[in-house]
């Protein structure tokens, strides 16, 4: 039975209610918004971390908002998704808590179906931007970082290169992409791969020879 939670949004990401996190995710809606629309008649996860700026968006299959203990929603549960194995074409996923952030990864790809994708919204560690977020308590790793926490949990992310969104800072010096705020990274769930077993070729036995 899923567990309860509260309804109490945990520090720190509560910092996403602040104006300065409103106008991150408001820059995630407009990329949320064609995904989940593409997906309208599939089965869609979406898990994110609470007020969206009053940004309108495309109904996901299943909305939950991150709480006290997990999620809330429809349903409350703690990091264990009560939801069934391969049962969702895609999974958006905005602002992992640091705090069992691996063992949702995992869920996360449990519930995907062979050919889902997955979609992680990340705050980028490098941008100015971080300023905003100091000593909120939010742990922020790199992309690298969670390339190799997605392919660890058995998502493949060969096929795609990291996004910037949000606000950007321009400098002579440096690209302006890779200093915005927000990193979007997408990973595919492989299925088993399809192995064909060539036909043996016929071969000639010594015997009786037909008239």
């Amino acid at each position: 039975m899923p567990a309860a939670a509260s309804h109490r949004q945990p520090e720190p990401l509560a910092w996403f209610g602040t104006p300065d996190g409103q106008r991150l995710l408001a820059a995630e809606q407009q990329a949320i918004a064609p995904i989940l629309a593409a997906k309208a008649a599939t089965p869609t996860l979406w898990l994110h971390p609470g007020s969206t700026a009053g940004v309108s968006v495309v109904p996901a299959g299943l909305s939950l908002r991150a709480s006290g203990i997990g999620f809330d929603g429809p349903l409350r549960c703690g990091a264990a998704l009560p939801l069934a194995s391969d049962s969702f074409s895609a999974v958006v996923l905005q602002h992992v808590p640091e705090n069992g952030a691996r063992a949702l990864l995992d869920e996360c790809a449990r519930v995907l179906e062979p050919g889902g994708r997955l979609w992680l919204f990340t705050l980028n560690p490098v941008s100015p931007y971080r300023l905003r977020w100091r000593r909120t308590g939010l742990s922020i790793r790199g992309p690298g970082r969670w390339r190799r926490y997605l392919q660890a949990s058995g998502l493949d992310c060969s096929a795609h290169t990291p996004q910037w969104l949000g606000p950007a800072w321009r400098n002579g010096t440096r690209s302006p992409e890779l200093m915005r705020a927000v990193c979007l990274l997408q990973a595919d769930k492989r299925g088993a791969d399809l192995i064909l077993t060539p036909a043996r070729p016929t071969r000639w036995q010594g015997g009786a020879v037909p008239a």
